[in-house]
C-alpha cells in the first residue's frame, strides 16, 4: 500500500517517526519533493486567502501526491506537548485537504495525535489507531511503535549535534563550521524548507557564520527560560521559540552575535513571539542584534539578501565596538 507524506509543516520534525513506523507496517512511502515553483504554485490556486504560506506549500505537496498514492498521510496534530496545543490550521489540516481536493475519508490518515491532556499516552494512542488500518496485529503495532521512538530519538540527536534534516533525509553536505554563530529563530517548516526561505542557511553561513536553532539547545534549558516570562502561551512552537531567544539572552554566549528570526507574515503568534523577543532584548540592554524577516509568496530573494549584508556589517560594527571600548577601559 503506498502512503504519501506531504513534505511540509511538521514533516521536518516528525520525518524519522512517521516514516519508520509506516514502513515497519508494511507501508511503501511515497515523500513528495522538496518545494519548488509548481508545488508552490498548487498550493496558491487550491489555498483561501487567509491561511498563512506554509499551509499554502503544505496544500502544494498534498496535491502533488493526492493521484500518486492510496493513502495520504496528514494526522490531526492536536499536541505534542502536555498542555499546550498546536496551530488551529495544523489542527485542521485533514478538513481543508479532503475538502479542497475532494479526498474520500478513507483515503486520508487523519487521526488524532493529542498529548495536551494524557501526554505520551495520548501520543501512543493515535498512532495505534493509526497503525489498525495497516494490521490488526497489536504486538506488531507496538513493536512499530518502539522502532518509529528509537528512529525519532536517534534523529533528534543529531538535529541537536548541528544536523539540519536537509542532511539526513537528503544527504546535503554540511555547512561550513564557523566560530561565530547566528541563532535562527523560526518555526521548523521556515528554518528547513530551503526554497520557502530562499536558501538563508546557506546564505548566513557563506558570510562566515554557523548556525543555531532551536533544535540544537536543550529542552530542558529552553523550558527553564520560558519561567523567566509570567505566562507561557498557549502553542509549543512558539514557547520553544522564545525560550530558545531567552536562553541565548540570559546565557550570553560571547560567540552567538546576532538573532535572525524568520516568520510567516500572517502569523499571529509569531507577531507576539517576535515583539516579546524585541522587548526583552531592550529590557536587558543586550548587545545582540535582532532581524526579523517576514516570508511569504510576495518575499523576493533581492531583499532578503539585502537586509542580510545590511545586518551583518551591523554584527561585526557592534563586535568591533564592544572589543575596542573593552580595550578602551582596560588601559585606562
Amino acid at each position: 500500500m503506498k502512503v504519501g507524506i506531504p513534505r511540509g509543516l511538521l514533516f521536518y520534525r516528525f520525518y524519522a517517526y512517521w516514516s519508520t513506523f509506516l514502513k515497519e507496517l508494511g507501508a511503501e512511502l511515497v515523500i513528495s519533493p522538496p518545494t519548488n515553483k509548481l508545488i508552490i504554485q498548487r498550493g496558491l490556486t487550491y489555498g483561501v486567502d487567509e491561511i498563512c504560506f506554509p499551509v499554502k506549500v503544505f496544500l502544494g505537496h498534498c496535491h502533488y501526491l493526492k493521484d500518486k498514492v492510496d493513502l495520504l498521510f496528514v494526522p490531526r496534530m492536536v499536541s505534542f506537548c502536555k498542555n499546550e496545543y498546536n496551530c488551529p490550521k495544523i489542527l485542521g489540516l485533514p478538513d481543508m485537504v479532503r475538502n479542497l481536493f475532494n479526498i474520500p475519508q478513507e483515503r486520508i490518515i487523519d487521526d488524532e495525535i493529542n498529548m495536551r491532556d494524557r501526554g505520551f499516552i495520548g501520543w501512543r494512542q493515535g498512532f495505534f489507531e493509526i497503525g489498525r488500518r495497516f494490521t490488526s496485529n497489536n504486538k506488531k503495532i507496538n513493536h512499530a511503535l518502539q522502532v518509529a521512538e528509537e528512529a525519532h530519538s536517534q534523529y533528534r540527536k543529531k538535529t541537536a549535534n548541528g544536523y539540519f534534516p536537509e542532511n539526513l533525509i537528503d544527504n546535503h553536505p554540511m555547512l561550513t563550521p564557523h566560530q561565530e554563530k547566528i541563532l535562527l529563530l523560526g518555526h521548523s517548516y521556515l528554518i528547513n524548507d530551503s526554497y520557502i526561505n530562499m536558501n538563508i542557511l546557506q546564505k548566513m553561513n557563506a558570510m562566515g557564520y554557523s548556525i543555531v536553532t532551536s533544535d540544537m539547545i536543550d529542552e530542558k534549558k529552553i523550558r527553564r527560560a520560558l519561567t523567566k516570562i509570567p505566562k507561557p502561551s498557549f502553542w509549543t512552537i512558539s514557547n520553544e521559540v522564545l525560550g530558545s531567544a531567552l536562553h541565548s539572552i540570559y546565557q550570553k554566549d560571547p560567540v552567538i552575535k546576532g538573532f535572525v528570526h524568520l516568520v510567516s507574515f500572517e502569523c499571529g503568534p509569531d507577531s507576539l513571539v517576535g515583539e516579546l523577543i524585541e522587548r526583552w532584548l531592550r529590557r536587558e540592554v543586550h548587545s545582540i542584534p535582532y532581524l526579523r524577516l517576514e516570508i511569504d509568496e510576495h518575499t523576493g530573494e533581492a531583499g532578503l539578501i539585502t537586509r542580510l549584508e545590511a545586518f551583518v556589517d551591523m554584527m561585526k560594527w557592534r563586535t568591533e565596538t564592544f572589543e575596542s571600548n573593552l580595550s578602551s577601559s582596560r588601559t585606562s
